[in-house]
């Protein structure tokens, strides 16, 4: 991270007005903890102009990674606001969906997670953190498998997505079926500590 945050330094100074390099500048100091500098640093790029999308989209989510989810919410909003095309209106909402999510308001989370779905059937992303989401919860698990499967088919290789699909055979006692999907996302993603968790319980049992 620090090695990222000196080359964002150096490539900001090279060129002021890239405001991609910037907020990705802004996104490295609130992973930091340096919130109010990133805050302060994207708010400087606002200028009442469509172009203020992304820049709400990035104060949101340093907001949330803080856990300042009020401002958060907010900030994901007025990216809504300023999303006039259905295409422009997925990332916003699955924005929207993680912050309701991270704070326990699943039914709201899900609800955005939909909306993204509705708007394009072939987000893995999408499909998948609303399969997670029920599965961890081990509610509808039918369904959350329904959705997990789907991300696959459009992301055969994304460990992540076969860790969620071995948890939630897992959470159906269906062991069998979890194995061999928890073993693999566990080779492929070797250092997540979440998914080796997933494979202990499974071992456990």
């Amino acid at each position: 991270p620090q090695k990222a945050l000196e080359a964002a330094d150096a490539a900001v100074q090279k060129f002021p007005q890239e405001r991609p390099l910037v907020i990705l500048r802004a996104s490295i100091l609130g992973e930091r903890g340096r919130l109010d500098e990133a805050i302060q640093q994207l708010r400087a790029l606002l200028n009442n102009t469509p172009a203020d999308r992304e820049v709400h989209l990035a104060i949101a989510q340093v907001y949330s990674q803080a856990k300042r989810f009020p401002e958060a919410e907010a900030a994901a909003r007025q990216a809504l606001d300023l999303s006039k095309k259905p295409d422009e209106q997925e990332y916003p909402h699955f924005v929207l969906g993680s912050i309701y999510e991270r704070q326990k308001k699943y039914d709201l989370a899900e609800e955005q997670f939909r909306r993204v779905l509705a708007a394009n059937s072939q987000n893995a992303a999408a499909a998948n953190y609303l399969g997670y989401m029920l599965a961890d919860r081990g509610v509808r698990l039918e369904e959350s498998v329904k959705y997990i499967q789907k991300a696959l088919e459009l992301e055969p290789n994304n460990g992540a997505y076969m860790d969620s699909l071995g948890w939630a055979y897992y959470k159906m006692n269906r062991f069998d079926l979890a194995e061999p999907h928890l073993v693999k996302a566990a080779r492929k993603i070797s250092g997540d500590p979440t998914i080796q968790e997933h494979l202990g319980y499974l071992y456990l049992q």
